[in-house]
């Protein structure tokens, strides 16, 4: 406990940089230790239940201009002890945070209940995520309310636009190293970078949430996955400046249904390829959704020059789009690196896709000339062309058509539009 009281004296006369590294180490000793911050040992944090732990019980002030990341840690050590499932409760009002993090392992099932609005300080982020949970399994963040990322603030000097290396922003929430995650009822709005992070994860169930950034709004992904096994996304709304949903290296059995996605860049399984030694993306399912005025409807990136991997079983079906740019597309030429892209894409099915759209080529599957995309089938594709007629006409020589470029496609059922030319 000494120990403890001396790191928090100093970190109360250091920077906020320097308190959130001190406040990581304070965690250690405290989790070591079975105590927290300041007070005593025990379990009743609100009077009444023992298992609800108020922040404004450890400090937090909801005058949205004081700085409460240490309530926040204070309050998450108290629920990560409890020997009986907890909750960590951000009650109603405006709660200004630095830098949180939420590790584990804990003793008991955890739920995180956001009631209010928690809002992003500006600066003092050592690592670039604002909320982190990590190494914490059985976890339920939950409630109504907001978390306020304040992007707004930084979009402008974040100095990355469309470069291809640059230092993003923090994440607004990153979920690294779980099991059985489920997040519920939320509202993200104005991440600086992703909305959402999910690294690591296995067994996790997005539901009901919102996420909102600007269309202009630089890399808010609403929700980006890597390494994530066994994900269901499922009725929310996401409407950012980026993918709304991005499926990256080394995912499996990725779900996406009944979510409405737009303004943003769509919904996307990539880029793969950029890294070394990437791992294979197998089994993305998205079915049921809408998208409105998307810059990209349904889209498989892959990076030019990349290393052997594989995305197989990529299925989209029963999707509704609106003035939708680009709305089927296979590109494995992004990114600026050049050279062939060794990621082997195969076992693809655009099906039931239905609505407008701004682009002419309408389908455009562009694949890896030493690879060709094997095993994609584009059936029922029923979209009218709302664009300017003039200019240039489609690949297919007509108003509309598709593009097809070393891929193996059957093209069946009701389509709307020429097939690609043999």
């Amino acid at each position: 406990m000494a120990n403890a009281r001396r790191l928090v004296a100093k970190a109360n006369n250091t920077n906020v940089v320097g308190s959130l590294i001190l406040m990581a180490l304070v965690f250690g000793s405290c989790v070591v230790n079975g105590e927290y911050l300041g007070g005593r040992r025990g379990l009743a944090a609100n009077s009444g239940n023992p298992t609800v732990f108020d922040i404004t019980k450890f400090g937090a002030v909801g005058d949205g201009a004081t700085n409460s990341f240490k309530a926040f840690l204070n309050t998450w050590i108290q629920v990560c002890e409890s020997p009986a499932p907890a909750t960590l409760l951000v009650p109603k009002g405006e709660f200004l945070a630095g830098p949180v993090i939420f590790a584990g392992p804990c003793k008991s099932p955890v739920t995180v209940e956001v009631q209010g609005t928690i809002i992003a300080t500006t600066s003092g982020y050592a690592t670039p995520e604002w909320f982190l949970f990590e190494r914490v399994d059985n976890v339920v963040l939950t409630g109504t309310g907001t978390f306020h990322g304040k992007g707004e603030d930084v979009w402008k000097a974040d100095g990355c636009g469309k470069k291809v290396q640059c230092n993003l922003p923090p994440t607004s929430l990153k979920f690294r190293n779980m099991k059985n995650l489920e997040v519920t009822g939320i509202t993200s709005i104005n991440a600086k970078a992703f909305h959402m992070f999910l690294v690591k994860t296995d067994g996790v169930k997005i539901n009901n949430i919102k996420l909102i950034a600007p269309a202009e709004s630089p890399n808010t992904d609403g929700i980006h996955l890597s390494n994530a096994d066994n994900v269901a996304i499922l009725d929310s709304k996401i409407a950012t400046g980026d993918d709304c949903v991005s499926v990256g290296r080394g995912c499996n059995n990725v779900t996406v249904e009944r979510v409405i996605c737009g303004p943003g860049h769509g919904l996307s399984v990539g880029s793969l390829g950029k890294y070394k030694n990437e791992e294979d993306v197998i089994g993305v399912h998205v079915k049921n959704c809408t998208m409105l005025e998307t810059d990209n409807g349904l889209r498989i990136k892959t990076w030019g020059g990349s290393g052997p991997s594989r995305a197989e079983n990529i299925h989209f079906e029963d999707i509704i789009m609106e003035n939708v740019k680009n709305p089927i597309i296979i590109d494995q030429n992004y990114g600026s690196r050049g050279g062939d892209s060794k990621v082997a894409i195969s076992d693809v099915l655009f099906k039931n896709v239905r609505g407008t759209t701004i682009t002419k080529d309408i389908v455009q599957l562009m694949c890896s000339k030493s690879l060709p995309c094997k095993g994609v089938n584009v059936v029922d594709v029923n979209l009218n062309f709302v664009g300017k007629a003039g200019g240039q006409k489609s690949s297919s020589g007509g108003l509309v058509g598709a593009l097809c470029d070393n891929a193996n496609v059957v093209f069946g059922g009701k389509l709307s539009f020429p097939m690609c030319p043999k």
